[in-house]
């Protein structure tokens, strides 16, 4: 086992995959998913919205499940477990003084969508489960939202489906927290400020850091090769010339791309999986490459 391994624990049955809107967070879980396949398991993706970007991620992968989580569908399915009829809940749910109430609320919806979670991961056993989270502060606020109701409720069934939650779902050896970041001061600025507030308001100190989009290193000859062209002259100097500007600012963003990183990285307490930049939407296919490649799972 080398060191790398060591800082990386275990990956538990649900993933919840989480970081700033923009870095890649659905492709990382894709990925994700597809590795699960690979390994002979199946996988289910679960995904909050539309479901657009987690499809269109996927792509056409029938050993995958795509689960979309609608937030009044979610509640309708809690209140019929709390109200032991589906007929009540849909009445209940359905009245507008309840749904401004619901709105006014948002801890219930977030509390009855971690509760179609945790059914996904008991009704699917044996396959790995890849949750596609909200973005950074608000994933943070969702996944607290079961500790808080359980110790606000103390009684009652929804205290108790606020402390299955808090013991089935979101807790430590249940779910694994990984975070998505870019090679950007910044990003891995927040990234590192995300990691301390998982661990010390949830409870989930993150199983890994993933950074996404590093470019790549060029060939070693590829400057010198230019600048051997744009020295014959002629028709092609110019573009040579434009080439070596182009190759020379992508070294430097390597460079500080590789800078952000280390200085970021040795705050961490888990050793950072890095993905490359690559010129269009990877697939999750390529994705699970990557992340095998990274001996990721």
């Amino acid at each position: 086992m080398t060191d790398a391994d060591a800082r990386r624990p275990p990956l538990a049955q649900v993933i919840l995959v989480t970081g700033k809107g923009g870095v890649g967070k659905t492709t990382v879980a894709t990925g994700l998913a597809a590795t699960a396949t690979r390994r002979g398991g199946g996988a289910v993706l679960v995904e909050f919205g539309d479901g657009k970007s987690g499809q269109r991620a996927l792509g056409r992968r029938p050993d995958v499940a795509h689960v979309v989580v609608q937030p009044q569908e979610a509640i309708q399915r809690m209140s019929a477990d709390l109200f032991g009829s589906k007929l009540l809940a849909r009445v209940v749910t359905g009245n507008f003084a309840m749904r401004r109430l619901l709105s006014a609320a948002p801890a219930l919806r977030e509390l009855a969508q971690l509760e179609w979670v945790r059914r996904v991961a008991e009704e699917n056993p044996a396959r790995r489960v890849v949750v596609d989270m909200p973005a950074t502060g608000h994933g943070v606020a969702w996944l607290r939202v079961p500790a808080q109701l359980r110790d606000l409720l103390r009684a009652g069934p929804l205290a108790e489906l606020a402390a299955r939650l808090a013991r089935e779902l979101v807790a430590p050896g249940r779910c694994s927290v990984v975070i998505v970041t870019l090679p950007e001061q910044l990003v891995l600025q927040e990234t590192l400020e995300l990691c301390q507030a998982m661990t010390d308001q949830v409870g989930l100190a993150p199983a890994r850091v993933v950074v996404n989009r590093v470019p790549e290193p060029l060939p070693a000859h590829t400057i010198s090769e230019a600048q051997r062209i744009a020295a014959r002259g002629g028709a092609v100097a110019e573009a040579a010339t434009r080439l070596i500007e182009v190759v020379a600012a992508r070294d430097q963003a390597r460079g500080h791309a590789l800078d952000a990183m280390r200085s970021a990285t040795r705050e961490l307490s888990v050793t950072p999986v890095v993905l490359p930049d690559h010129p269009v939407d990877p697939t999750s296919e390529l994705v699970a490459t990557w992340l095998e490649n990274e001996a990721f799972a």
